[in-house]
């Protein structure tokens, strides 16, 4: 009879072990504005700067939302106003992921990678997977298509029927919908368009400092008559001053 309530004992133990692997956080909500929920099983959470961010949750926020989260091994997430994205995978194993999957849905993010290998990182859309190179982007995620621009390292992206793109330099953009991928340099005519969709690029004052990327501000100019900068200077959007600068209007996406 003791052998059996032991028995039992244990695997009660087990179980809530178990359970709570489960539902281990794996990053970490460190700066959060209002309008912002963790849903899962169709039930919503509130998030505030501290909360956990669990595998299997989708992160949603609102017209005024935005979500930076810290991941365990130091990946850096932003999570914009209008957006939708799911933590589909995160094997964590010491201080590295051995696999990390995400599927954004819809909206404007950055990434920023972390001390998990490269083959680690995958990032998938409704028309576009990313290949992270260990590196720093943005990326917008609406019906038609996927856009990514470069900050530093290397992304492969990839149309849903196998086309794919290498973005390698410093300001490349690179577009995909279900079919095509395009990439696109610095001195492109199309580029300053499409860039100035990129929220972050131009204006990173609501990102805390690990969230923001040197420099990012001239990707969203034109380039200069030598080229590319080979090194991205001061934090933050643009070189303009707030008199010269004219507004941009962002694009928006549903929940």
């Amino acid at each position: 009879m003791r052998r059996l309530v032991l028995n039992a004992a244990i695997l009660l133990c087990s179980g809530m072990l178990l359970a709570g692997a489960a539902h281990s956080a794996e990053g970490q909500a460190v700066g959060v504005d209002p309008d912002a929920v963790a849903r899962f099983s169709g039930t919503d959470r509130i998030l505030a700067v501290g909360a956990d961010i669990s595998l299997g949750e989708q992160v949603v926020t609102g017209p005024s939302g935005q979500v930076q989260i810290v991941f365990s091994d130091q990946t850096r997430l932003v999570v914009g106003p209008g957006s939708a994205l799911t933590i589909e995978s995160y094997l964590f194993n010491g201080n590295t992921a051995d696999k990390f999957a995400i599927n954004a849905l819809a909206g404007s993010f950055r990434f920023i990678s972390g001390h998990s290998p490269k083959s680690a990182y995958s990032i998938n859309t409704p028309t576009a997977s990313i290949a992270v190179r260990g590196t720093k982007f943005d990326f917008n995620v609406s019906p038609p298509r996927t856009d990514l621009m470069l900050y530093e390292g290397a992304v492969r992206i990839c149309s849903t029927s196998g086309q794919c793109q290498e973005l390698i330099a410093r300001c490349d953009l690179g577009t995909v919908d279900a079919s095509v991928a395009q990439l696109i340099n610095h001195r492109d005519p199309t580029h300053p368009q499409l860039s100035a969709a990129f929220r972050y690029a131009r204006f990173q004052t609501p990102l805390l400092s690990q969230f923001r990327v040197s420099g990012a501000g001239k990707c969203a100019e034109p380039p200069q008559d030598q080229g590319v900068p080979g090194s991205l200077s001061p934090l933050g959007g643009g070189s303009g001053s707030p008199q010269t600068q004219q507004p941009t209007r962002f694009p928006t996406f549903g929940n």
